[in-house]
């Protein structure tokens, strides 16, 4: 169940300096708000620590990479996860001590710019071709890179397109160790969107048992990680419209619905996103952990990519109404450009708060739409508001942070700035 009453209890007393940031500024803006990124991390640390188990933190930056909120997570000893050259730029710039390299088709341009930097990073291998073409290249400098490979299995159904079979592990384990150039000592794998453990716990099973048949007790020992990758969902702030439960992008009934929603007649509004807590995700993968893979790989490390659940809440959407159309229809000076997609119109419902006229109980039909010259433009159905929004009134949409920013485009209108806020 979402987290709804700290979160309402958090905009209300964000809610005055809020007003003062928008008297200030010019809207839309994003808000940036390293508390909450800090408040995850610790959250997501201290879940893996309860169960006798310290994880390594790599912040995965695809999920937001905004300099400040790179700067954060770096500050608090986090390494960074990244899948492009770009995305490593963006990691060196923030200074960042520990980074992993994950991402398919890799090119000798990706790979020049990873060893220029090699003492900082760990790769994540994808293919025969990007072995051996990182061990040519490492070779040819006299570096010695230390690298893994993901792997996948029928878990990660849909996502055959990354790594190497299970199967082939061994035999690729033989390429590697051909390489002086290379220091061949981890396996990586992913999960995405689970609202569960249930999949990284199998993950870990399978993976030990495959050990076990395939490898000996000395050559295990030369496995120093084995990073789980992303994919564990926070509680969010957030739930799927109950008229639209599938979840689908376009429907030919779309007005008729519109009608009822303005009209109230959805009982609940919303249904919430069910996710089993950090500490569930944390105690069963640990349980796993020190039963399946730490008798066979005693030296490993275990290594976490998250990104959705360190930035989830790190980002909010402050916005200004322009034009009140008629009573339930009003337009705000920022559009879906802000976030890349008709998320809120057909995908997620999340509170709307009007800060001008502010009411925490009082969440009434109306339809908020951005200013783009798209009908495709809605930023919620619903908003907490003591009467009716008028023209200049300031609304915020909270803890949106994750694949927000990052999916942002100039489209039709200029990406917003951020401004970081700091709450008393």
């Amino acid at each position: 169940m979402p987290d709804f009453v700290s979160k309402f209890t958090k905009v209300k007393k964000m809610r005055s300096q809020l007003l003062v940031v928008a008297k200030k500024n010019p809207t839309p803006l994003y808000l940036y708000d390293a508390a909450e990124v800090k408040t995850n991390l610790t959250m997501f640390r201290q879940a893996f620590a309860k169960f006798g188990l310290q994880s390594k933190v790599f912040y995965a930056i695809k999920s937001n990479p905004y300099a400040g909120l790179l700067k954060t997570v770096v500050d608090e000893g986090v390494g960074l996860d990244v899948s492009s050259q770009c995305e490593l730029k963006l990691a060196l710039a923030a200074r960042a001590k520990k980074i992993i390299y994950t991402g398919p088709a890799k090119t000798e341009k990706d790979f020049e710019l990873i060893l220029c930097h090699h003492s900082k990073i760990t790769v994540n291998l994808e293919s025969r071709r990007e072995l051996e073409l990182l061990a040519k290249m490492a070779g040819a400098k006299k570096i010695t890179m230390r690298c893994g490979v993901r792997i996948h299995t029928k878990i990660q159904q849909g996502w055959t397109k990354f790594g190497i079979p299970l199967a082939e592990l061994r035999a690729f384990y033989d390429a590697a160790k051909r390489y002086k150039s290379l220091r061949f000592c981890g396996v990586h794998f992913h999960i995405s969107y689970n609202k569960t453990p249930e999949k990284y716990v199998a993950m870990l099973v399978e993976l030990a048992n495959y050990f076990q048949k395939n490898f000996k007790p000395q050559e295990r020992e030369n496995f120093a990680y084995i990073d789980i990758g992303g994919g564990i969902y926070p509680q969010p702030f957030e739930g799927v419209h109950t008229w639209n439960p599938n979840q689908e992008s376009y429907f030919d009934n779309y007005e008729k619905t519109l009608d009822k929603v303005l009209n109230n007649k959805f009982h609940p509004r919303f249904k919430p996103l069910v996710v089993a807590p950090i500490e569930k995700f944390a105690q069963d993968i640990v349980v796993a952990w020190h039963t399946k893979i730490s008798p066979l790989l005693p030296r490993v490390e275990l290594y976490a990519e998250p990104g959705r659940f360190i930035s989830h809440s790190a980002m909010h959407f402050l916005l200004r109404i322009i034009d009140v159309k008629n009573p339930q229809l009003g337009i705000t000076d920022g559009g879906n450009n802000m976030f890349g997609w008709e998320k809120y119109q057909f995908f997620n419902y999340v509170p709307l708060f009007n800060l001008s006229q502010f009411d925490l109980k009082n969440e009434i039909p109306f339809l908020t739409c951005g200013s783009l010259c798209t009908p495709d433009d809605v930023w919620g159905y619903y908003i907490y508001t003591k009467k009716t929004p008028k023209a200049g009134n300031i609304i915020l949409l909270p803890f949106q942070g994750a694949y927000t920013y990052t999916l942002a485009q100039n489209f039709i209108k200029e990406i917003p700035p951020v401004y970081d806020v700091r709450f008393i």
